[in-house]
């Protein structure tokens, strides 16, 4: 009476790792058993410790593995300074840890990949205080010497939409007013009628 479907696929190889994010934003995945110790020994970072991206909690300070403990298959771990042991996870860190963790898996899936980018991640702190430092940034500076508009300021609408309101037909012309009278401003707390 009815159809039924059914697949069987291999486990994938990824799935069988423990994915470690190094200092320096690559992953490295292993397949066998392996101790927080033996990780840091062939990643040769000094200084540094294991923890487990499960175990991080905001506003709680980072855990360490255990030297002998063994890391889990399916896991990620983060390879950070023993200097990061010293104070609380804030919303800032735990971005710039999942940002690290994305781009460094996106960036191993696409090792055959010809465009590959390279991708640095910098805490929000640092990239903050780097441009307190910086005396010539003043918020302000544009890299094209263009004014925002011809009358020096203001925003301007993109290419597409004057070349569509300039040619466009009197239904488009239409579609457009209507679709603006169709907009309207939500403000947060008010209850749906």
């Amino acid at each position: 009476m009815g159809s039924c479907f059914s697949s069987f696929s291999e486990p994938s190889s990824a799935l069988l790792t423990a994915k470690v994010i190094t200092l320096n934003g690559t992953l490295q995945e292993y397949l066998v058993t392996i101790t927080a110790s033996q990780v840091l020994e062939s990643e040769s970072s000094k200084g540094c410790f294991v923890c487990n991206s499960d175990k991080l909690y905001y506003d709680e300070f980072i855990q360490a593995l255990d030297p002998s403990e063994e890391l889990q298959v399916g896991q990620i771990y983060f390879i950070l300074p023993y200097n990061r042991l010293q104070y609380r996870l804030s919303a800032q860190d735990m971005a710039a840890l999942a940002v690290k963790a994305s781009s460094a898996i996106a960036k191993s899936s696409k090792k055959g990949s010809r465009r590959s980018k390279d991708i640095r991640i910098s805490p929000v702190s640092d990239v903050n205080q780097r441009y307190k430092n910086d005396q010539r940034f003043d918020g302000e500076k544009r890299f094209d010497k263009k004014p925002l508009n011809g009358n020096g300021g203001g925003i301007t609408r993109s290419g597409s939409v004057r070349k569509l309101q300039r040619n466009a037909s009197r239904r488009a012309k239409l579609a457009i007013r209507s679709f603006r009278i169709r907009l309207n401003t939500i403000y947060e707390g008010s209850a749906l009628e």
